[in-house]
């Protein structure tokens, strides 16, 4: 299919223009017009760009890209001409979705993720800036914290950064992937018993012990990884594209 059909396409299916995103969300860095092989990879950076051209990429699609909009103007120069270069070299496009990623009810990093722990009454979780960008439900019966969060720590493969609820046990559970510590306020807010994310944060430990809080932080990449890989499966299965996954190991 054509580069911008491929666009066209997951700008829509990812409804790109719901979000105020600080990633400029979308193609990124135009390569060769057409694509039949397409690279997954939850961050840009150069192993994941020689790996993909490795591959017989025509482009890659990540989750966190090269260009965020807070950062305006910036000399071609260092790292960012090297990674660059990778990508003009192997005429390789690269394609960017934060916060559509994160948010997606079919794909997103947090939709599927509570699919997959077994949660029920799946809804939309956590105002970003007028948009919901994870999801809250509930476990089908209340669970022992230790044994749900050893079902955590098993789904992610990360050892979890853990502080345990009041009360021992959990049923309702929110989860916003990747750097959303300080969103457990609005767990807190809506009574949850649980709160999943990537990061841990200082000030929301002791907010996570006052309010008697379940918090668990499994790592930014980690948690990150759920929803890149639904979407290359559905991009396989919905376009007929060929897809593959880059792993790039990060414990952070």
């Amino acid at each position: 299919m054509k580069r911008s059909e491929l666009e066209r396409y997951l700008a829509s299916y990812l409804n790109v223009d719901l979000y105020e995103d600080a990633s400029l969300n979308g193609l990124q860095v135009e390569g060769r017009e057409e694509v039949r092989r397409v690279a997954f990879a939850v961050s840009a950076c150069s192993e994941a760009f020689d790996r993909a051209a490795q591959g017989g990429a025509d482009a890659l699609v990540v989750h966190h890209g090269l260009l965020w909009k807070g950062e305006g103007a910036r000399p071609v120069v260092g790292l960012f001409r090297r990674r660059l270069g990778l990508l003009f070299k192997a005429e390789l496009s690269l394609l960017a979705y934060h916060l559509p990623l994160d948010a997606h009810p079919e794909v997103g990093n947090n939709a599927v993720a509570a699919q997959e722990l077994g949660l029920r009454g799946i809804m939309p979780f956590c105002d970003y800036k007028g948009s919901a960008i994870g999801v809250r439900g509930s476990l089908p019966n209340p669970e022992p914290w230790n044994a749900f969060l050893a079902r955590l720590e098993g789904y992610y493969g990360h050892k979890a950064l853990a502080i345990p609820p009041a009360r021992g046990e959990v049923e309702t559970v929110g989860i916003v992937s990747g750097g959303a510590a300080r969103e457990a306020e609005q767990a807190v807010a809506q009574g949850l018993d649980a709160y999943v994310t990537g990061e841990p944060s200082e000030p929301v430990t002791y907010l996570c012990r006052e309010e008697g809080l379940g918090f668990a932080a499994l790592g930014h990449y980690a948690t990150e990884r759920v929803g890149i890989l639904a979407l290359a499966a559905h991009l396989e299965r919905e376009l007929g594209l060929e897809a593959f996954f880059i792993e790039v190991e990060n414990e952070a």
